[in-house]
């Protein structure tokens, strides 16, 4: 019966991909990736930060004891560019790390088979293109790419998902900066839990914070999911009991 329930879900998702697809708008910066700018000298893939394994614990038997038993977590994919909102080295040389969320490269694959997806960032043209040179070289993952330069309008009065669609029964905007859903009254924004600096550091060399950031990206899918077969259709009732759930578990 679960088999066939899945397979009934599987099913009606590739039906509605197709009839009534889903647009997914996704944030860059915080959301699926974090970029430190300049490059950090006291930590990478071979060597960690002095203060990065200061966490602690109320284990008795000693953390770094711990910590020595266990792998460290998979190496997360990285690459350096020029962000050129920073100062520019006279060589050229890249000034900025930009690191890959954990599960985002999976997550946005999986969404592909069953919405539409698009870039939203307000970070400028030669960023966000550097960031699809790695994250969708062939360009087929992405429908639309929206950046700062072509809508400057952005920064200061969030992201208006009406560039891409009018349908607003089939837009969800997944971001990290709840200003940005202000466009849309905020009944089309998924509020993305911010993967700043500080925890890329910490799912370097912490499993817990790792899959931390696995789950947000799990989590995420699973949204993407049931908004695309959400039997009334209308994405705007999902993000509704989405934030209801959160803020119960708040309380």
């Amino acid at each position: 019966v679960a088999l066939g329930g899945a397979s009934g879900l599987t099913g009606f998702a590739a039906y509605r991909s197709q009839s009534d697809p889903v647009h997914l708008f996704w944030d860059l910066d915080h959301t699926i990736l974090c970029s430190i700018t300049p490059i950090p000298t006291n930590f990478n893939d071979h060597s960690d930060s002095p203060n990065e394994n200061n966490h602690t614990s109320k284990c008795p038997v000693s953390p770094a004891h711990l910590v020595s038993l266990l792998p460290k977590p998979p190496s997360m994919r990285h690459f350096h560019q020029i962000d050129d909102d920073f100062p520019i080295a006279d060589d050229l040389s890249p000034n900025t790390r930009t690191y890959f969320r954990p599960g985002a490269q999976m997550a946005l694959q999986l969404c592909s088979y069953f919405g539409i997806l698009h870039v939203y960032t307000a970070a400028q043209e030669s960023y966000t293109n550097n960031i699809l040179k790695e994250l969708d070289p062939d360009r087929t993952l992405f429908t639309r790419v929206i950046h700062r330069d072509e809508f400057p309008q952005i920064v200061k009065e969030g992201k208006d998902l009406i560039v891409v669609t009018d349908n607003m029964r089939r837009a969800i905007l997944f971001d990290d900066k709840l200003s940005n859903f202000k466009p849309q009254k905020y009944e089309n924004g998924i509020a993305v839990d911010p993967f700043t600096a500080e925890r890329c550091v910490g799912a370097r060399s912490s499993w817990s914070d790792y899959l931390r950031e696995v789950n947000e990206m799990s989590r995420l899918v699973g949204i993407a999911f049931w908004s695309s077969i959400h039997i009334n259709g209308d994405v705007r009732k999902v993000v509704s009991w989405v934030r209801s759930w959160n803020d119960d578990a708040k309380q």
